[in-house]
């Protein structure tokens, strides 16, 4: 519930130890993912306390910016703006991710000179109820001030030397082995687009292999392209056991206007993979009143 993570942010206290983080994100097909943090001090030390509770006044004090988010959901691919969605730490989506994260975070550098390098993120790290806790903020920390001048003694001169900017807003809050992600600028901390391709790849051979599909259609170049992949974050491994009856494919495939040809889908006919996909991925349903096929964001069971 949302409540649960207002919760967490107005039990922050900016009186205890806090550290903030810079923090580069690499990803590559050769080397695969990386991180590499920076901590780094101000001057004078107020300077963080005061953005924390900055921070916190935006979220849950006067401009209540958590009100914006309606209900907190399992990550299930899908992107609304008014949902917080989280993930276990252990999650196989980002557990390998998360483990390079808190090592580099750990291990973060203090020696080296922040501005020569390219960073993506910044984090701020402190403690709430002895527990750990990590707000992200996934946007470059220092700010572009090429065509920026301030006013000094008279005249404006121009900036020479780096700026760096806290902004007033999270984007990833990890709590007691929790991921929120308040935007999904979250998905780029841990790589998620190349974990769900890799369980959308092994969901396609799971279904080209579960005997309900004509063989040699093309399930496989539909479902592994544009938004597809993400959707199998959401597959139900259930449904697919219920399609292999026929008798419930049959009907399934006459629900759903499903071609179908010796009693298996035909994902030759053009739309049937995609319907394919957002049958299995809980994207599509019947709307009660037309009693037709509908694609929707996602389900779940009424309370």
């Amino acid at each position: 519930m949302v409540s649960d993570v207002k919760n967490i942010l107005e039990k922050i206290d900016s009186n205890g130890i806090w550290a903030v983080k810079l923090l580069k994100i690499r990803s590559s097909n050769r080397t695969g993912l990386s991180y590499t943090a920076r901590e780094i001090k101000f001057s004078p030390n107020e300077i963080v306390k005061n953005h924390i509770d900055e921070l916190v006044e935006r979220y849950v004090g006067r401009d209540n910016a958590i009100g914006k988010y309606t209900t907190v959901v399992e990550y299930d691919g899908t992107a609304d703006a008014s949902t917080i969605y989280t993930l276990d730490s252990d999650n196989s989506l980002i557990k390998e991710a998360n483990t390079l994260l808190m090592d580099a975070l750990t291990d973060a550098d203090q020696e080296s000179d922040p501005t020569k390098e390219k960073y993506s993120a910044y984090v701020i790290v402190g403690t709430v109820e002895e527990k750990r806790i990590y707000l992200f903020s996934m946007q470059s920390p220092f700010v572009n001030m090429k065509r920026k001048h301030f006013w000094d003694n008279s005249t404006f001169k121009r900036f020479t030397k780096p700026v760096l900017s806290l902004r007033l807003n999270i984007d990833v809050l990890i709590y007691d082995n929790k991921v929120y992600m308040f935007s999904m600028a979250g998905e780029n901390l841990f790589n998620m687009d190349r974990a769900y391709k890799a369980v959308c790849s092994d969901r396609i051979i799971q279904i080209e292999q579960s005997g309900i599909l004509l063989e040699g259609g093309l399930f496989e170049n539909v479902a592994s392209s544009g938004s597809n992949p993400r959707k199998f974050v959401s597959f139900n491994e259930h449904y697919l056991d219920l399609l292999k009856d026929k008798h419930i494919r049959k009907k399934i495939g006459k629900k759903f206007d499903i071609p179908m040809r010796e009693g298996k889908f035909d994902t030759e006919q053009d739309g049937a993979a995609d319907k394919i996909v957002k049958l299995l991925c809980k994207k599509g349903m019947l709307d009660p009143f037309d009693d037709i096929p509908v694609e929707v964001s996602g389900s779940k069971k009424w309370s």
